[in-house]
């Protein structure tokens, strides 16, 4: 189960638990992925509602909701389970669910109250809609768990994915371009710059692709590598250029604040906390002490670069 997808055992031995309890229950539960942009949570949630069949053995619908698009809790009564939920056998897929309107947080803080039973009637407005979970599920996605009001967050069953090793990294290239023979040394680079999720190793597959195609490669070996770095500008680690930046800067300045990183990239304080300061800890590029300063990895990494 899950052979298409690379890595993640845990998150599939307990997505397979889920899967062989469904055949016999008919019922899941509220299962919530949580992990960071471009760890392959929606690939995960399509994969998985592969395996909940409805009553005719046959695959139920997964609808995928982009959670901001929802401004009201009436505006997901009247738009999407009136003409997509309601009397069908269907699987719903909030995304981002941290971006939902608090008013319809507060009403799935009932729905989702299953403890005794599977089937719940909620009243909005003059109409009562009906939940049967035997015919209906709910699956979640999030990269902010923690903005998730807590009794809500608590109504779900975390399922948390892990990051990817190199070697997991490298099993996506091969999986995405199997008609290229690539090199060791090729792949490992590839990896490397890939920025350590999944999506961006899918993205970087393409543009191989596409290089082979244009210069008739069919052995990818680390020259070729090296010329698609090159052509794609692509910096060590898979840094963008805002990160890059600040690593000039700290090295400039051998130390910061946030405010003042916040000025001289012209970024708010919270995109380079969440957009760039947390890949470069990641990589051991900086560290955060009060003030942001560069370490002896981060100078390295710089240095190693021809500007």
């Amino acid at each position: 189960m899950f052979e298409e997808l690379v890595g993640q055992v845990e998150v599939k031995r307990k997505l397979a638990f889920y899967a062989s309890a469904y055949a016999t229950s008919r019922t899941v539960p509220f299962l919530n992925f949580i992990g960071a942009r471009g760890l392959g949570k929606t690939n995960f949630v399509r994969s998985f509602s592969k395996t909940l069949l409805n009553s005719k053995g046959q695959k139920k619908p997964l609808l995928e909701i982009n959670s901001s698009s929802i401004k009201t809790s009436g505006q997901f009564f009247e738009q999407i389970f009136v003409d997509h939920v309601q009397d069908k056998e269907v699987i719903l897929f909030f995304d981002e669910c941290h971006c939902l309107p608090e008013n319809l947080i507060f009403a799935l803080l009932t729905i989702l109250n299953t403890e005794k039973t599977h089937v719940k009637e909620y009243n909005h407005g003059s109409n009562t809609y009906t939940f049967d979970f035997t015919k209906i599920n709910i699956l979640f996605a999030t990269t902010e768990s923690d903005k998730l009001f807590l009794p809500f967050r608590d109504r779900l069953t975390t399922i948390e994915f892990a990051d990817y090793s190199t070697e997991e990294l490298e099993q996506i290239f091969v999986k995405n371009l199997p008609d290229i023979q690539i090199e060791k040394d090729a792949l490992a680079l590839l990896a490397d710059t890939s920025r350590g999720n999944p999506r961006s190793c899918v993205l970087r597959a393409k543009d191989v692709g596409l290089y082979c195609k244009n210069y008739n490669v069919t052995n990818f070996t680390l020259d070729d590598a090296n010329k698609l770095i090159y052509i794609l500008g692509i910096l060590p680690h898979g840094l963008n250029r805002i990160e890059w930046q600040i690593l000039n800067i700290l090295r400039q300045q051998g130390h910061s604040s946030l405010s003042a990183l916040a000025a001289k990239t012209g970024l708010s304080r919270t995109a380079i906390q969440k957009d760039h300061e947390l890949f470069l800890i990641k990589k051991n590029l900086i560290h955060i002490d009060g003030l942001r300063m560069i370490t002896t990895n981060g100078v390295k990494v710089l240095n190693s670069q021809i500007n």
